[in-house]
């Protein structure tokens, strides 16, 4: 769904039966097979959508989104997901403290000289 919706690319001639994912991850021998001899083939293979399609596409998804189906893979949940983060000085609105300007007065440098 992600390179489809960002790219506008399409995955044409999957078998049916294998599930879309990782040929490493494939762990039917006869599946990993057949997918092997379609992309020697050439049947299976990546193609451009036309503009009009990928528009289409991101219509079909807008109108799946609405209705509250879950498009794609949900993001992962921070480990830290209800807990009060600390926040650093910067953030507090603090300077840091390689951010400390030294002014240099003119009483030092007529001392020296």
């Amino acid at each position: 769904m992600a390179i489809k919706e960002k790219h506008g690319i399409d995955l044409l001639g999957w078998l049916e039966g294998v599930p879309f994912q990782s040929p490493r991850a494939i762990t039917n021998v006869e599946n990993l097979w057949a997918l092997r001899d379609v992309l020697k083939e050439g049947t299976c293979r990546w193609a451009y959508m036309t503009r009009q399609q990928h528009v289409q596409f991101q219509e079909q998804l807008a109108e799946w989104r609405t209705a509250g189906e879950v498009v794609g893979k949900p993001r992962k949940k921070r480990s830290n997901m209800g807990r009060k983060r600390c926040r650093t000085e910067s953030a507090k609105g603090k300077p840091s403290k390689s951010a400390t300007f030294i002014d240099s007065s003119d009483e030092e440098s007529e001392e020296d000289d």
